[in-house]
């Protein structure tokens, strides 16, 4: 990890003179609400693997609409990067009775056990990128293309609460860590007028047995043009995609999370 995280940032000072050109500083925000449809499964100390809980069939986690908060700053100076801020929150329950015995920590659930699996999984981006001048200039300012570091801060917390049948013995088991995590970003925004963008983004990072990337795609409606304030609002709607392999300290995890998204902002 320490290795990934130094290579990272090297990687980003190596665009420290591709920084966005210009005399202006910009700012946006943007709030909204995104699903979360999740698929897959989790486990914490599995021996097998049947101890891996499939979040659909067995514990039956259920679709969750969750906010989801934006911020971006642009500067032109060349050699400090732009930053990007963003928060979501991620938490999923469900029940059902196991069919068969779950090792999940230091406790076997038995088979016909009541259970709860409580899955909670938020959030912080914190991205430092350049854009690539060139490509905008190119362009004439249709194409404009980000490249830089996400860490992102990953507050994992995994609960089973299970109730035994025959003895009515009851249990919990949970885990929590707090995992920062360094993806490398790309971004990309396609303008073919002033009024509307094409945008899309993507992270990534694969080590040891762990391989984490999401995209984004969306549509954004801007009032460029077409009122004469300073803040600028804007629309956006779009597509948004998750895959979290994870195997750290004793939780192991094979998880997909998908959705459409709604976001309403300002630029200035």
């Amino acid at each position: 990890m320490k290795r990934i995280a130094v290579l990272g940032v090297g990687s980003i000072f190596l665009f420290a003179g591709s920084s966005k050109a210009g005399f202006l500083i910009d700012f946006e925000a943007s709030v909204g609400a995104i699903q979360q449809k999740p698929s897959g499964y989790v486990s914490y100390k599995p021996i097998s693997d049947t101890d891996k809980i499939d979040v659909k069939n067995d514990a039956h986690l259920g679709n969750k609409t969750k906010p989801w908060a934006k911020f971006k700053f642009e500067h032109p100076i060349p050699i400090i990067p732009n930053i990007k801020l963003a928060y979501m929150p991620m938490k999923f329950d469900g029940s059902g009775v196991l069919t068969r015995n779950i090792n999940w920590g230091n406790y076997t659930y038995k088979a016909n056990a009541d259970y709860n699996l409580s899955v909670k999984l938020d959030r912080v981006d914190t991205t430092l990128y350049y854009n690539l001048p060139f490509i905008n200039t190119a362009t004439a300012g249709k194409l404009d293309v980000e490249l830089g570091l996400n860490v992102r801060t990953i507050m994992f917390d995994g609960k089973l609460n299970g109730t035994d049948k025959n003895t009515g013995q009851k249990v919990s088991e949970s885990k929590s860590i707090t995992l920062p995590i360094p993806m490398g970003h790309l971004a990309a925004e396609i303008k073919p007028i002033n009024q509307v963008s094409l945008l899309g983004e993507f992270n990534y990072i694969g080590y040891n047995k762990n391989t984490y990337y999401d995209y984004t795609a969306g549509l954004r409606l801007n009032s460029h043009g077409l009122i004469s304030t300073p803040l600028k609002p804007f629309i956006e709607v779009g597509y948004r995609y998750e895959k979290l392999k994870l195997d750290e300290k004793d939780v192991k995890s094979d998880l997909k999370i998908k959705g459409g998204y709604a976001l309403v902002g300002v630029r200035f």
